[in-house]
């Protein structure tokens, strides 16, 4: 055989020679899957992805990545590679518009050694919140060869349809009187539009046409509607408490997101409807076409403290738009509590 010819042959098998295990190790990333030992028995909201074959309930290490929703608002997430819970927040601060997760998102350590790379594939709405029912999370690390790994997962709150459920009977809701108008700002009690400014700022009641309702709850205290912003197509209210006994004291009342979905609670509400004898107020968005938006119908309420409060007892969103106007009471269910 000419020497040439035999050298090539023997760089050709050199090169299927398998790469040495030690150098392997070396460069692959120790992604570790995890349990309780690092969730600490958190049982609230959570956004949280496991490995697609696994089921968190059943086995003891599962999660790939966990990040606790506390009041709503999601916290930076964990994962774990070899003996390290590594803490990675958020790089991306997009929006799906959709209600539903982006399809992509970034997370990194904050000393920028790790990314990891989160694909939302498959997703849907359950009554504890959106379940992923097919993601892909890519870790990048420094000098490492990147990891994937498929997940399934819940960004929302576990059980939680079924603790809502449970829990209405403890906040029947308050009917109220009949609507007394008014057709001036000055109507409206000083200390109303002191706490709108204070905790409301981006409404603006003295750019509308300054008209709306007031309700009494009982004799003591009174529910006032107030004009906030005016849109091409809408206008916002807002709802604030007063008492009698505290002249100048004066509570604005949030409305409480559904759960499990990434929205923030909002003071002010699009489109509000006011129905006395249940005491509900129901609001509605809609997309410029009209065909597709979200309904909601929230219940005011006794609270803890001798105040009121709205809950959510029902939302509804239609996310495609598909050109067909119809009632946004009638959008399909997302979230239900009677």
């Amino acid at each position: 055989m000419h020497l040439k010819s035999l050298f090539g042959l023997l760089a050709f098998a050199v090169a299927l020679l398998p790469v040495p295990t030690a150098a392997d190790d070396a460069n692959e990333i120790d992604l570790k899957l995890f349990g309780e030992n690092v969730i600490q028995g958190w049982d609230g909201c959570r956004f949280a992805l496991w490995q697609n074959n696994r089921d968190p309930s059943e086995d003891r290490y599962a999660y790939v990545f966990f990040a606790p929703i506390p009041d709503g608002e999601a916290l930076p997430g964990w994962v774990k590679i070899g003996d390290d819970v590594i803490e990675i927040s958020r790089l991306d601060i997009g929006s799906a518009d959709t209600g539903m997760l982006e399809p992509f998102r970034l997370y990194r350590d904050p000393d920028a050694r790790l990314t990891v790379m989160m694909e939302i594939l498959e997703q849907t709405r359950t009554d504890d919140g959106i379940e992923v029912t097919d993601g892909r999370l890519t870790f990048l690390r420094n000098d490492k060869f990147p990891f994937a790994i498929r997940v399934k997962g819940l960004n929302g709150c576990p059980g939680a349809g079924a603790d809502e459920a449970a829990m209405a009977p403890a906040s029947s809701g308050l009917s109220l009187g009949a609507p007394v108008g008014y057709d001036s700002l000055s109507a409206v009690p000083a200390p109303v539009l002191r706490a709108i400014a204070a905790d409301a700022p981006q409404c603006e009641p003295q750019a509308t046409a300054g008209y709306s309702s007031a309700y009494a709850i009982n004799t003591e205290v009174t529910l006032w509607e107030v004009p906030c912003n005016l849109y091409a197509a809408s206008g916002s209210s807002v709802f604030a408490v007063t008492w009698a006994g505290y002249p100048d004291h004066a509570t604005i009342l949030p409305f409480p997101a559904p759960p499990g979905m990434g929205m923030n609670d909002d003071a002010e509400l699009l489109n509000a409807s006011v129905d006395p004898a249940s005491g509900s107020v129901t609001s509605y968005s809609l997309d410029s076409g009209g065909d597709c938006g979200s309904f909601s119908r929230f219940q005011l309420v006794d609270a803890e403290g001798e105040t009121v409060e709205f809950v959510l007892r029902e939302f509804r969103e239609k996310t495609l738009c598909d050109g067909v106007q119809s009632d946004p009471a009638g959008f399909p269910l997302v979230y239900q509590n009677p």
